[in-house]
């Protein structure tokens, strides 16, 4: 009988002590984790190191950049996206730009089709210097849309082998 009394007594002095003795061992650099970075939302300038096969850049740049390109036309223009491409019919590159309305402005994107063996595929990128929240869901977005872009793309190609 004396023990279960001891040990009811002890269990909460060792819940205690280690209720202590926790937070300490946290601070030790023994034993403290490394930092975990925060998601980005994207591709951002660090990630990118290219842009559609050019140099990358802020976003701002980029807008500025392919807005003026030659050879490019504006296909698609509301308030919040500003597209251009090569071709508005059968396009190979196009770039996608969010206007100053636009959550997740300065935000540029690239969705370009290529060749990869036998297989044609729309690889993206994306350089998203606004709001992490608004760059994430933007990434989103285009996920979906290339996602689509790439169905399409695999339908035609099926279609042109019946």
């Amino acid at each position: 009988m004396v023990r279960t009394r001891s040990f009811r007594l002890l269990a909460p002095i060792t819940v205690a002590a280690l209720a202590f003795a926790l937070p300490a061992l946290a601070d030790d650099p023994i034993v403290k984790l490394p930092a975990t970075p925060a998601p980005s939302a994207g591709p951002t300038m660090s990630a990118a190191t290219e842009f559609c096969g050019d140099a990358s850049g802020k976003a701002e740049e980029l807008i500025t950049r392919y807005s003026s390109k030659a050879g490019l036309q504006n296909v698609y223009t509301s308030d919040l996206y500003t597209a251009f491409s090569d071709d508005p019919k059968n396009a190979t590159v196009m770039y996608t730009f969010t206007t100053k309305h636009n959550p997740a402005y300065p935000a540029a994107v690239c969705r370009k089709v290529v060749h990869e063996g036998d297989a044609l595929t729309v690889q993206m990128k994306v350089v998203c210097d606004g709001k992490q929240e608004a760059c994430a869901k933007l990434q989103n977005d285009f996920n979906v849309m290339t996602a689509k872009m790439q169905a399409e793309v695999d339908q035609q190609i099926a279609a042109q082998k019946k």
